[in-house]
């Protein structure tokens, strides 16, 4: 999923993945937390209404 991201936002990310703006620098880059945000829809998580 993080490969397709990547394709698709290769134009408006820097290397690292992030959409350019100032400040520090996040742990993970935007393309990941989109990844990571397409697969748990994918996969039908609702994290606000996730219980064990």
């Amino acid at each position: 999923m993080l490969d397709i991201c990547k394709q698709f936002g290769k134009e408006f990310t820097n290397e690292r993945g992030n959409i350019p703006r100032c400040g520090v620098v996040p742990r993970f880059s935007d393309l990941e937390i989109v990844a990571l945000s397409l697969t748990a829809e994918a996969l039908s998580i609702d994290s606000r209404h996730y219980t064990d």
